[in-house]
């Protein structure tokens, strides 16, 4: 695949590549300037990555880490398709604005196709508006008619 410059290589992590999955969690929560980043145990890691409705989603341009996201297939119980959680994708700031988001977005598409899904569900709070102008560029489709709810649970 190719963004904007140099050639972009895309691919779903697995289980032995435990090392780059934690490598792109650290990219989540420094890009997200969270001061103390934590970090799941290799136990929940592997669980993870051997649950065939997870998807951890990592973007490299000249074999450096650039970027990724994490979604789930939610199996739909009314009929035989599903819908992807897109529960979070980020870019290195410095690679921003050249088209990477795009590809992973592109890339999760395909994925989701393959498992028969029709909608990409993505939690985005009101107030970001760079992630919803993002979401609109990219899609001619897009709807930011609903809410998402949440609950804390106690």
């Amino acid at each position: 695949m190719k963004a904007n410059g140099p050639m972009v290589d895309i691919k779903k992590l697995q289980i032995n590549d435990l090392e780059l999955v934690r490598q792109l969690i650290h990219l989540f929560q420094t890009e997200d300037e969270i001061a103390q980043p934590t970090y799941a145990s290799k136990e929940r890691l592997l669980e993870l990555l051997s649950n065939p409705n997870f998807y951890m989603i990592a973007a490299f341009q000249n074999g450096i880490l650039v970027g990724g996201l994490t979604a789930y297939i939610l199996r739909m119980y009314k009929e035989n398709i599903a819908k992807v959680l897109l529960y979070e994708i980020e870019v290195r700031q410095e690679w921003r604005r050249q088209g990477l988001g795009t590809l992973l977005i592109n890339y999760l598409i395909e994925c989701a196709q393959q498992e028969r899904a029709k909608k990409i569900l993505i939690p985005v709070t009101k107030t970001n508006q760079n992630a919803l102008s993002f979401y609109k560029a990219i899609q001619g489709n897009f709807t930011a008619d609903d809410s998402l709810v949440s609950i804390t649970i106690t």
